[in-house]
């Protein structure tokens, strides 16, 4: 039986390309006008952009929820169940994926460095970013994960789900959610974990699930690197065999608890009519 053809939404993957320009243009314009005002509250330079990118993702999603005539409460969890028993079911498993997949993401990232050598300023920048104080850990830990997955899986993959066939749905937000973060040692770590979380948001139709990993990745990230050297980009070699097998058996056990959960249920009668 042919698949049925994918009628137009918005946002298709052109647009959703134009979305984030106009985001990126949203937030910078939120942080030069409050700059200022951020600075004689004496809030620190990550503070202060914590808080525009708060402002400029508000005032995105508020022209899209508006032109699809979405709420907030349908955007974060569209499932029949509770948001309750989904945190509570889901909580553990990514917990226990977490140092899997910080091992994972640094590896790449240390392989990125060894090809794309990066410069002393932007080195500056990714280390300020990380452990650049209470603004940093906001922003990285909390405010992030949740205005992310709004956009690039509430959002966008949402729509590229009704238009397009779910693996190329995926593949398609998952490069988006690379391309968004600017820069090449970012994007490949970003495009791998958006597979796993567009995965995750087309098997549960929530964004709970993908706020979690995402979350709980970024604040393992910016723990590791504030007991890290001074060279931030190389805080995995400063940690022991006994840390690599710790994660190499957690991540395995939380990735098969979570395939589990969201693995496609088959009725008893359905193998024996294949």
């Amino acid at each position: 039986m042919p698949p049925a053809p994918h009628r137009y939404h918005f946002p298709n993957l052109l647009e959703a390309f134009l979305i984030l320009i106009v985001l990126f243009f949203t937030e910078y314009l939120m942080n030069a006008l409050i700059w200022k005002l951020g600075r004689e509250a004496g809030l620190q330079p990550m503070g202060i952009f914590s808080v525009g990118r708060v402002l400029a993702h508000g005032v995105v999603f508020t022209v899209l929820l508006h032109h699809s005539k979405r709420t907030y409460r349908d955007l974060l969890h569209e499932n029949g169940s509770s948001w309750r028993a989904t945190l509570g079911l889901f909580a553990p498993p990514i917990l226990l994926l977490t140092p899997g997949l910080l091992v994972l993401g640094s590896l790449l990232q240390l392989l990125l460095l060894q090809l794309y050598p990066m410069n002393p300023s932007a080195l500056e920048a990714w280390q300020k970013m990380l452990t650049g104080g209470l603004g940093a850990i906001v922003l990285v830990c909390m405010i992030a994960p949740i205005v992310e997955e709004m956009l690039f899986r509430g959002v966008i993959l949402r729509s590229f789900l009704q238009q397009y066939p779910p693996g190329v749905a995926i593949v398609h937000s998952a490069a988006v959610f690379g391309l968004a973060h600017m820069n090449v040692y970012q994007f490949m770590l970003a495009f791998l974990l958006g597979l796993l979380l567009g995965k995750l948001y087309e098997r549960t139709r929530s964004l709970l699930p993908g706020i979690l990993v995402h979350g709980f990745y970024n604040t393992g990230v910016t723990i590791l690197a504030f007991n890290a050297s001074a060279d931030t980009s190389q805080f995995l070699v400063n940690y022991s065999a006994t840390w690599y097998v710790f994660a190499a058996i957690a991540g395995c056990i939380g990735a098969w608890l979570l395939y589990k959960l969201v693995a496609p249920r088959t009725s008893p009668g359905t193998e024996s009519q294949a």
